[in-house]
C-alpha cells in the first residue's frame, strides 16, 4: 500500500507543521488499519529527527508500505493541507510525544507483566517527559495510544535497522542539539532507560 509522511522542508519549520498534522491523524485514528497508523508514528518520528527517514522508510517497506514524501510547509497548498486545521502544540509538548513513541518501539512488555502495571509504568514515563522538558501540566496530550496500539507499533517499526539507528543517534549524536537543551534533556532521558533495556540486541 501506498501511505504519505509529512516531513519538515529541508529549511527548517519553525512552527512543528509537519509533526502537528501527522500527530492529529494519530489522535484520531479510528480505523482498523496498523501500516497506516505505523506510517503517521514513523512519519511523527522523521519530523523531530529527519535522519531516521531511511531507517523508517526501510521499516514501512518491511510491513509493505511504500511511503510517499510530502515536504511542509512548502507542499501544503499543493496537497490542500491546512495549517490551521492542526491543534498548536509547542516544542516541548512535541518533544513529549516524540519521546513516548521512542518509548513505545522499544520497550518491551515482560512475560509475567499484565496490562494495567505496563500502563501505570508508561503513564510514569510520560509524566518524567513532561517534567525533563518542562512541558505544561495544562498542555493536553493525547497519549498514550492505547496497548494494542502500542504493540502493533512496536511490532510493525521496531525493525533491527531501525533501533540501531536510534541507539546510534542518542548515545552519539545528542550533543549536535547543545543549542536545544530540551532536547538535550530528552536524549539523556531516553539513553539511561533505553540502553538498559536494549542491551541485549548485539547492534
Amino acid at each position: 500500500m501506498d501511505s504519505t509522511l509529512y516531513i519538515p522542508d529541508e529549511t527548517g519549520d519553525n512552527t512543528g507543521f509537519a509533526f502537528r498534522s501527522t500527530y492529529h491523524a494519530t489522535a484520531m485514528y479510528h480505523r482498523n488499519n496498523d501500516k497506516e497508523l505505523c506510517t503517521y508514528v514513523g512519519s511523527m518520528l522523521c519530523s523531530v529527527v529527519p535522519g531516521f527517514r531511511n531507517s523508517i522508510e526501510e521499516a514501512l517497506n518491511g510491513i509493505g508500505v511504500r511511503p510517499r514524501f510530502i515536504s511542509l510547509p512548502s507542499q501544503s497548498q499543493v496537497h490542500n493541507i491546512v495549517e490551521a486545521e492542526f491543534p498548536l502544540l509547542d516544542w516541548p509538548s512535541i518533544l513529549v510525544i516524540y519521546g513516548y513513541c521512542f518509548l513505545t518501539i522499544f520497550k518491551l512488555i515482560k512475560f509475567d507483566e499484565d496490562a494495567n502495571s505496563f500502563r501505570n509504568k508508561m503513564t510514569k514515563w510520560i509524566s518524567e517527559l513532561r517534567v525533563k522538558v518542562g512541558c505544561a501540566p495544562s498542555n493536553i496530550l493525547n497519549i498514550p495510544f492505547g496497548a494494542t496500539r502500542e504493540n502493533v507499533i512496536r511490532t510493525m517499526l521496531g525493525s533491527h535497522s531501525f533501533c540501531k539507528t536510534a541507539i546510534t543517534f542518542l548515545t552519539k549524536n545528542f550533543n549536535l542539539h547543545v543549542r536545544d537543551l530540551k532536547m538535550n534533556d530528552l536524549c539523556h532521558y531516553m539513553s539511561n532507560n533505553i540502553l538498559s533495556w536494549s542491551g541485549d540486541m548485539s547492534l
